[in-house]
């Protein structure tokens, strides 16, 4: 039986494992003032990813202004590696969860505050059990660059409950992100903080809940 609510899923931490300390430690070696910890103190505290994962640089801008900022020596194809190395292996697990809920729920959608540099590595993985892709299992695919906005601007859900006609209430919202949980609930959406280290046990949980009832 199908349920009226549909499924929203953040997508790094929650079905993408990622460590942001290996791109930090990769920008570290091509810098030539900071050391690994600074880079990360720097770019958390003046938020030197948000302009162009809200799609307000271009890759060529951003690669730019990010080795100004951090003083990189670096060619773009390192940089790249750098900036992508906090992408880990989706889990063929991931895939299986998602393919096993699906049916129950109304639709099932992906919502990431990400980059065309990072969306161009992992929309390759392709890690169901016959080589499926996780990504042609969702209905909708919202990214931040996309939308000209990041979680957890409030416009971002508007953006979203808009484009999949439902009211707040009828979303359940998976993110690893406090801040981003807050804003969704205050705006009267079911919203679970995700643990990366048991984000699909919390997932399977939450759901089977729906599905058992």
């Amino acid at each position: 039986m199908t349920n009226s609510k549909v499924l929203l899923f953040d997508l790094g931490n929650v079905l993408l494992p990622i460590d942001l300390d290996l791109t930090f430690k990769g920008f570290a070696k091509y810098s030539s003032k900071y050391s690994f910890e600074e880079i990360k103190k720097i770019t958390h505290e003046l938020g030197l990813w948000e302009a162009y994962e809200s799609g307000n640089q271009s890759e060529d801008e951003f690669r730019s202004f990010l080795k100004k900022e951090l003083h990189l020596i670096c060619t773009k194809e390192q940089f790249d590696e750098a900036f992508n190395a906090l992408l880990l292996d989706i889990p063929v697990e991931s895939y299986l969860t998602l393919q096993q809920f699906k049916p129950n729920f109304k639709s099932l959608n992906l919502l990431s505050n990400t980059s065309s540099i990072h969306s161009n590595i992992y929309f390759k993985n392709n890690i169901g059990p016959n080589g499926e892709n996780l990504f042609d299992l969702f209905d909708q695919i919202f990214l931040s660059y996309e939308l000209g906005l990041v979680k957890p601007d409030a416009l971002i859900y508007q953006k979203v409950a808009e484009n999949l006609q439902v009211d707040y209430k009828d979303i359940i919202f998976f993110d690893d992100n406090a801040a981003n949980i807050e804003t969704a609930l205050n705006l009267g959406i079911q919203a679970i903080l995700i643990n990366p280290n048991t984000s699909l046990l919390q997932i399977t949980n939450t759901l089977s809940n729906y599905v058992d009832e």
